[in-house]
């Protein structure tokens, strides 16, 4: 079904050309539930280091840092450059994603998007939401880690 968006959301979200991925250095996060504000930065890129607001991003590629032996997969697309560029499918979540959302007035935080990750390495998307702090839900499933590396304009 079909949603309604701004045309003030619409043009501030960047085409994927003009985004480059920052290592968040606060992971790898382990299993469990993790609510993330804010991430941090060593200055590997050309973001400086210090700490950014979740808000400030469109997006985050997830990268499984661990996988647990018993893990079932299905074997898909796959070049040299594995685990990045991987089509395989993990059976079990290896992780879920919650973009989280503040309503202006009311304060009240809403999930405005869930991702689940199944691969190796998942990029997700975002618009950005004018005058809404976001903040991310993330739960890694027991026996993965993840690492988040922020989408951001340079």
């Amino acid at each position: 079904m079909p949603t309604t968006t701004s045309i003030i959301d619409t043009v501030t979200t960047p085409p994927l050309a003009a985004l480059q991925q920052v290592l968040d250095t606060g992971g790898p996060y382990a299993g469990g539930n993790h609510t993330l504000s804010t991430f941090t930065t060593n200055g590997a890129f050309l973001l400086p280091a210090g700490t950014y607001g979740v808000s400030g991003t469109y997006g985050v590629l997830v990268i499984t840092s661990t996988f647990p032996a018993s893990a079932g997969f299905e074997i898909g697309w796959n070049d040299a450059g594995f685990p990045v560029a991987s089509g395989d499918q993990y059976e079990d979540r290896i992780a879920q994603v919650c973009m989280i959302h503040t309503l202006p007035i009311s304060g009240a935080q809403v999930i405005t998007q869930i991702f689940d990750v199944h691969t190796p390495a998942q990029l997700l998307l975002w618009p950005v939401y004018l005058g809404s702090a976001a903040v991310i839900g993330l739960h890694v499933f027991p026996n993965f880690a993840v690492e988040l590396y922020y989408m951001c304009v340079l």
